[in-house]
């Protein structure tokens, strides 16, 4: 099953009404074929509901993108939908990372961390099953209401109106330069502070998503080149953000414990607390590996490389 990922068949001077209802099909219709998958599936492979949530991030991303070739109404509905959706796997997909990384963690660990893992996996499986419950509760019409909103939408798609760009490359080009000068201010800020990075994972994806869809605009290195290099860096602040996640909860779930299981505490104390630990000492060095990460993106001439080819001789003509 395709992920949507690269889109295909788009050229620099594709009019830009053409390229939106092309993009939005295939990105909207990975959504709903994931969907399906998700929600009567999520125990035969947790990559379902994994593609679901990257998918509704790639959507959204292509509405923002075309909102040019969009009605107002239009595009603030198809938000609303795709967010619904978003959220709720986002919560399911959480509740498995965490779960994972327990497994893996406590699998190097004795026995005497047994009754405090035991505990999380339980408390874990109890929030991945409500997640689900509310993964449902967002699809609770499919399919019928949600290929109607994928026609309706794309049925919507209008040509974008004086000043805007006609054609492809004339959006890639300002839009590009836009998304790499938010990640450029996005890494200024103090970044000992989690929310300034996790800022910088938002306009990480944010030109990710956008470089997917304007891949044929721009000669190879954008490709083989550019994108993977950006694609390591999500990579790095996914460890981050997972790391952050699990800390909150755990925190907050160890507080909760000595206040009304006091009896409890004592036994379930060093699973938790090591395992807290372990995701304190990560997120740091998840941070440092991702500023490791920007050095060499700087030096290394790559962000220089996608500022030459957001250039007009960097561009494919055809």
């Amino acid at each position: 099953m395709s992920d949507g990922k690269w889109i295909s068949d788009l050229k620099a001077r594709t009019p830009l009404a053409n390229a939106a209802r092309h993009v939005l099909t295939v990105r909207m219709e990975v959504v709903r074929d994931y969907l399906p998958l998700a929600l009567h599936d999520p125990d035969k492979d947790i990559e379902h509901v994994h593609q679901l949530r990257v998918g509704t991030r790639r959507a959204a991303a292509a509405l923002r993108i075309f909102s040019v070739c969009l009605p107002e109404k239009t595009y603030d509905e198809a938000r609303r939908q795709l967010r619904k959706v978003r959220r709720a796997a986002s919560e399911a997909r959480d509740w498995d990372v965490f779960l994972e990384s327990l497994t893996a963690w406590g699998q190097q660990h004795g026995d005497k961390h047994r009754p405090g893992l035991d505990y999380l996996a339980g408390h874990a499986m109890a929030h991945r099953t409500l997640a689900q419950t509310h993964l449902a509760a967002a699809a609770a019409h499919y399919p019928f209401t949600f290929d109607r909103f994928i026609a309706e939408t794309v049925a919507a798609v209008h040509r974008p109106r004086p000043p805007q760009p006609r054609i492809l490359i004339d959006l890639a080009r300002p839009l590009l330069s836009d998304l790499l000068g938010d990640l450029d201010q996005a890494v200024k800020r103090d970044l000992d502070n989690y929310e300034n990075l996790h800022q910088v994972r938002i306009a990480g994806k944010g030109l990710r998503y956008a470089m997917e869809v304007f891949v044929d605009c721009f000669a190879e290195p954008f490709r083989n080149v550019v994108y993977p290099a950006v694609e390591e860096m999500q990579e790095i602040l996914g460890h981050a953000n997972d790391s952050y996640v699990a800390g909150h909860r755990l925190s907050e779930l160890r507080d909760r414990l000595r206040t009304v299981r006091r009896g409890d505490w004592k036994r379930f104390r060093l699973g938790i607390e090591s395992l807290l630990r372990h995701h304190r000492q990560r997120l740091p060095l998840e941070r440092q590996h991702f500023l490791e990460w920007w050095q060499r993106w700087r030096d290394s001439g790559v962000e220089a490389s996608l500022a030459g080819l957001l250039r007009s001789a960097g561009a494919v003509s055809a």
